[in-house]
């Protein structure tokens, strides 16, 4: 077992890169300048003029993209705790920061959460069990409540993104296994399925996305649930991700397939 004296340092580590990840996403944000990319393609849908980039906040906590990120790196807390713990001690050392890192990120997450969620049993029982376990030093618990609450909050953003952005009645509606495609210049339609590596998708306003992808060019502001159980407008651009079940209220984004 790693000594106290050398445990809270290691803690606070991550901590510290945890917070250092937000001063520059905010710095990010603020010193952002748009740069050459791909053609916007020609649409004869509207853009919604009232819902523009300009007029959303730009460091305002995109609550999709964020807990993604929370529970990758759960899982690789995850592993280096049950890895140092079972088989290879040194691999312990390396959970300890990212568990830091987590702790962070979850009282983030907690303040960005409604006011009965802040005070239910689940946000009490998480906060003295991640206490609890750091102080009895058991990372593999710890990185366990992680997975169980971030993933859990995950869960219910995508069910209201489903609720709300497609809706029960139109669950197998053939029009959302369809996107539009980038090639040789030209939009072409194709379903999800045909995807082809390297393929550019093409996502107008209005349009749902059914999965996980990359942007790469354009900028917009996407429509999707957040952790104060109501839906709210998120800007995209260049660099950022987009999830299944969100949906484009203006702008135009060219999208690669993360898988």
């Amino acid at each position: 077992m790693i000594p106290a004296v050398l445990l809270f340092p290691l803690i606070a580590s991550g901590v510290i890169g945890a917070a250092w990840r937000g001063y520059k996403k905010q710095q990010k944000h603020h010193q952002r300048h748009p740069g050459p990319g791909l053609p916007a393609p020609e649409s004869d849908e509207k853009i919604r003029p009232e819902v523009l980039p300009s007029q959303t906040n730009s460091t305002e906590f995109d609550d999709v993209e964020e807990l993604h990120h929370y529970q990758r790196v759960s899982w690789y807390s995850l592993a280096f705790a049950a890895s140092g713990s079972w088989f290879f001690a040194p691999a312990l050392w390396i959970s300890f920061p990212l568990i830091g890192y987590n702790t962070y990120h979850l009282v983030k997450t907690i303040r960005h959460s409604d006011s009965a969620n802040q005070k239910s049993p689940m946000t009490i029982f998480e906060v003295l069990g991640v206490t609890g376990s750091l102080i009895a030093g058991r990372p593999v618990i710890a990185s366990l409540l992680f997975l169980l609450s971030f993933g859990s909050r995950k869960l219910l953003l995508q069910a209201g993104n489903i609720s709300n952005n497609i809706g029960p009645s139109d669950a197998l509606n053939p029009k959302f296994t369809k996107v539009w495609v980038l090639r040789d210049g030209a939009e072409i339609e194709t379903t999800i399925a045909n995807l082809q590596k390297d393929d550019v998708v093409v996502l107008h306003a209005g349009d749902t996305i059914m999965f996980e992808g990359d942007i790469i060019s354009g900028t917009g502001v996407m429509q999707q649930f957040s952790l104060h159980k109501k839906m709210k407008l998120v800007p995209k651009q260049a660099g950022g991700k987009v999830f299944p079940f969100t949906r484009l209220e203006s702008g135009c984004l060219h999208i690669r397939c993360a898988h």
